[in-house]
């Protein structure tokens, strides 16, 4: 399951700033982030999945970013269908349409959807039964599988504390993640939390690349390399992101070994 960091900082010129790592099948075909949905909307671009045409994450400067994490309830269907998790980042960009927005449930598996704009985050949860929502107030905040910020939750118990302890990123990823790693030493056995190569993300990344230092099938491990329900599922990209009131900027890096933060590669900002 996925990983995101979020800091809400209301006022500042980025209120909102967000470190997503990506967990998904390594068989199943994906593309970095481009303008992938011009007939939505040609300033949406995003982290696509090529398998439904859905995203993992989309951002636009006009409505910010939406990321899609996967819940594990059960969620009843008809016909053993389900609609792909992957349009509610798009819908959400493109078009504000939140899961719920018009009164019926969603159609797709459960998730966890993190919501940024200039004006905060929220979390919204569909879980098989209800869509709620949950406002992520100002300071760091932590959201895997479960609930947000939960200290029971494996990952979270784990690193939470850790991010906060560090300075947050206040603006914009101006070095990429492959980058701010190899500053670090990129695996995470020296790593020093307080390096950083100019752009404020040092300490977020520092706390990632000692995670690193954890076996990818650890339950606390944020870089993954594990075999759950929905199958064999990997840690394959990291993406780095800003939120201000008229820009979104984005900087992502693919890991090229699945689940192996020190081979983290192929620069993209969008």
């Amino acid at each position: 399951m996925c990983t995101v960091v979020v800091r809400v900082a209301p006022g500042s010129p980025w209120p909102v700033t967000v470190l997503a790592l990506r967990d998904e099948s390594p068989e199943r075909p994906w593309d970095p982030p481009a303008a992938w949905w011009p007939d939505r909307d040609p300033d949406v671009r995003g982290v696509r999945d090529r398998s439904a045409g859905g995203a993992w994450l989309a951002a636009s400067d006009r409505a910010g970013l939406a990321v899609v994490l996967n819940r594990s309830e059960p969620v009843a269907s008809d016909d053993g269908t389900w609609t792909t998790r992957g349009v509610v980042p798009v819908d959400a960009v493109a078009d504000d349409l939140l899961p719920g927005h018009d009164g019926t449930l969603p159609t797709t598996r459960a998730f966890n959807l993190v919501r940024a704009t200039a004006e905060g985050a929220t979390v919204l949860t569909w879980d098989g039964t209800e869509v709620r929502t949950t406002d992520l107030g100002p300071g760091v905040h932590m959201v895997t599988h479960g609930e947000a910020d939960d200290p029971g939750a494996p990952r979270i118990g784990r690193w939470l504390e850790a991010f906060r302890a560090v300075d947050a990123p206040t603006g914009p990823p101006e070095v990429g993640p492959a980058d701010e790693l190899r500053a670090l030493g990129r695996d995470g056995a020296d790593s020093d939390t307080d390096t950083d190569p100019g752009d404020g993300w040092g300490g977020w990344f520092g706390v990632l690349a000692d995670s690193a230092a954890l076996p990818v099938d650890h339950p606390d491990a944020i870089l993954r390399d594990v075999h759950e329900a929905e199958g064999h599922m990997t840690t394959l990209s990291v993406v780095a992101a800003a939120i201000g009131p008229d820009r979104t900027v984005l900087q992502h890096a693919r890991l090229a070994e699945p689940g192996r933060l020190d081979t983290a590669v192929e620069l993209h900002r969008a």
